[in-house]
């Protein structure tokens, strides 16, 4: 595949992704695409060179952060039960993020922060993942 195409086809599974939320009318989804975005947006900054370009990922982090808080504080009846599990996860994942990687992306470190992300965090998004049912769409 060439990079031209590689492209095309990045572009095309964001468009779709772009569309998915709608698509997904409940709150465990709302949650799952905002832990997506998230997620993307840590990892978007695991690549960052220069200053401006971190701060604008992390406020994507940020965003996609209060989204899901959003959403978790918002599911009640039948769904509470599984918010609480997920936000246990959650918080510690957040704790993880604030203490741990970010800062050690912010002080050149990515390499510190990669491990972090691909061991612990890794391990704890799936716990996520499996709480909220996510789907791979």
């Amino acid at each position: 595949m060439t990079s031209r195409q590689s492209i095309t086809m990045a572009t095309v599974f964001g468009l779709g992704l772009a569309f998915v939320p709608v698509a997904w009318a409940d709150p465990a989804s709302d949650a799952c695409v905002a832990l997506v975005d998230a997620r993307n947006a840590l990892s978007s900054m695991l690549n960052a060179k220069d200053k401006s370009t971190l701060d604008a990922f992390r406020a994507k982090v940020q965003a996609a952060s209060t989204k899901l808080d959003s959403v978790l504080a918002g599911m009640t009846g039948a769904d509470a039960k599984r918010a609480a599990d997920f936000k246990a996860v959650w918080d510690q994942f957040k704790a993880t993020r604030e203490n741990e990687i970010i800062p050690a992306i912010y002080s050149d470190n990515a390499g510190d922060a990669k491990k972090i992300a691909d061991n612990i965090q890794l391990d704890r998004l799936g716990q996520m993942w499996r709480i909220m049912s996510c789907k791979v769409r």
